[in-house]
């Protein structure tokens, strides 16, 4: 029994070292582009020896998603002080989101963008993509429901609410396409005040309306 379950950790281990190395040449090379000899390069591996772990170039994409959306899910069990409100505990939430899509966003720039600029629309991945853009978004509606009072989240159920706040994060991201842009951890207090007040609401202190 020791040795299966020792056997077990190291097939863990080896396919997310491949993620990683996956990771890596999609980031350099590009989504479409990178071959299943490019990851084994990458990986320090035969191209033979990546399918012992997975069967196609299409699973190790969309294994590479899983494990972006299992990132994005882990930041909810950060912990969080208990002594702020709603609106800080949000902004906390949406900062760490931020930094993170910052650490990764080569990563996630290769699962956007193809060939020529192209979307994700029609490519391979696409139903992956879909599948875990849906469980990020169902992460924001539970935390929404864990700790938000309706009147918070003006009286609009938690689902749709989070809709509209993955929203204004994947539009930032993609604002910054293709150059890359500034840090999106730095916007994360102009989202918080658009997501409560809108983009037409009250001023902060000290800010200009034309």
């Amino acid at each position: 029994m020791k040795a299966l379950q020792r056997r077990e950790r190291e097939i863990a281990r080896t396919r997310e070292d491949i993620i990683e190395a996956a990771s890596r040449a999609f980031v350099e090379r590009g989504l479409h582009e990178t071959t299943m000899q490019d990851i084994a390069r990458e990986a320090g591996y035969t191209a033979a020896s990546l399918y012992t772990y997975f069967r196609s170039k299409q699973e190790i994409i969309e294994a590479v998603g899983d494990m972006l959306t299992a990132e994005f899910l882990s930041v909810f069990d950060e912990p969080m002080p208990s002594n702020l409100s709603f609106a800080q505990r949000f902004e906390l939430l949406v900062t760490r989101h931020l930094a993170l899509i910052d650490k990764r966003r080569a990563l996630i720039v290769s699962f956007h963008t193809g060939e020529g600029g192209q979307g994700c629309e029609g490519h391979t991945h696409g139903q992956t993509f879909h599948e875990n853009f849906e469980r990020r978004i169902a992460g924001v509606a539970d935390w929404f429901k864990q700790n938000a009072k309706p009147e918070d989240l003006g009286g609009h159920p938690p689902e749709l609410a989070a809709r509209v706040l993955v929203g204004m994060g994947f539009g930032l991201l993609h604002e910054s396409f293709p150059h890359g842009g500034g840090r999106l951890a730095s916007h994360a207090s102009l989202l918080t005040e658009i997501f409560f007040r809108g983009i037409s609401g009250p001023p902060k202190v000290g800010a200009k309306r034309k």
